[in-house]
């Protein structure tokens, strides 16, 4: 009986991963099919790939264009997202007052408003600071689109660290930076590592604001990828390779550290 259970669940993981995969597969085999093979209705299974899509693509320079623009930007919102959020995690989790938890629903809640009620304000704002289809501009955004993220995730990796460590820091006289840095910091480095990667994933695929604050200059590759919707039409088969070709550098991310994002992600779980 146990041994039946064990393969069923397997069994279900695997037909589960598969669901999860089939899309990404499909784009991909899409991207090797031409245009008439691509907008077939039945879709056709069976073809020769053809790569010519692909090497069009990268051979164009725009795609290359646009992947500067979004490794440049998620790199650098990211990091900026951490260097605030971290210190502000760490006060929270620590040397919490009174209205801790409304301050940090308050900093959640700028994650729930809708976006579409913030275009037009955000629009015009940019328009006179002289930000529109500038990565500064960008950046910023994303900056504030993660910092709740870093906040609200690193507080509870630092809350799992037991404060009797902090307090025998501080009788031995180390300052708050310097537990910060040498005790806290260390102990979290697979929630740290988590956190990262979470906030780059976000600011990655973020599309809404970025097809309406930038044209080309700083336009990212979800921009790239809706710029295949034309008034012609949908050229599904460049769609799709440009599709891929965006989350190549996010899967290949993802898969080579898999093993530290997993750890992150059950940091504390275990005692």
């Amino acid at each position: 009986m146990r041994k039946l259970t064990h393969y069923t669940l397997n069994v279900v993981t695997f037909i589960i991963a598969g669901l999860v995969f089939f899309p990404i597969a499909w784009t991909a085999l899409t991207g090797l099919k031409t245009e008439p093979d691509a907008l077939a209705i039945p879709p056709i299974f069976a073809f020769r790939p053809d790569f010519s899509t692909y090497m069009t693509l990268l051979q164009s320079g725009d795609y290359f264009h646009y992947l500067s623009n979004s490794a440049l930007i998620v790199v650098l919102s990211t990091l900026t997202a951490l260097a605030f959020g971290l210190p502000a995690a760490y006060t929270m989790a620590f040397h919490a007052g009174k209205n801790a938890d409304r301050a940090l629903f308050f900093v959640l809640s700028t994650r729930f408003m809708p976006t579409v009620g913030l275009i037009v304000p955000l629009y015009i704002l940019y328009a006179r600071l002289w930000l529109l289809d500038s990565h500064v501009g960008l950046m910023i955004l994303y900056t504030a689109l993660g910092l709740p993220v870093a906040i609200w995730l690193m507080r509870s990796f630092f809350a799992e660290i037991p404060f009797a460590i902090i307090e025998a820091a501080m009788i031995d006289g180390a300052g708050h930076a310097s537990i910060f840095w040498r005790i806290v910091l260390p102990l979290s480095i697979p929630g740290l590592f988590t956190t990262s990667i979470l906030i780059a994933i976000f600011a990655w695929n973020e599309f809404f604001f970025a097809v309406n604050l930038t044209t080309y200059k700083a336009a990212t590759l979800p921009v790239y990828m809706a710029s295949f919707f034309t008034t012609e039409g949908l050229s599904w088969a460049k769609m799709s390779a440009a599709a891929t070709l965006s989350l190549l550098p996010i899967l290949i991310l993802g898969w080579s550290v898999q093993r530290s994002l997993v750890r992150g992600l059950t940091f504390g779980a275990f005692k």
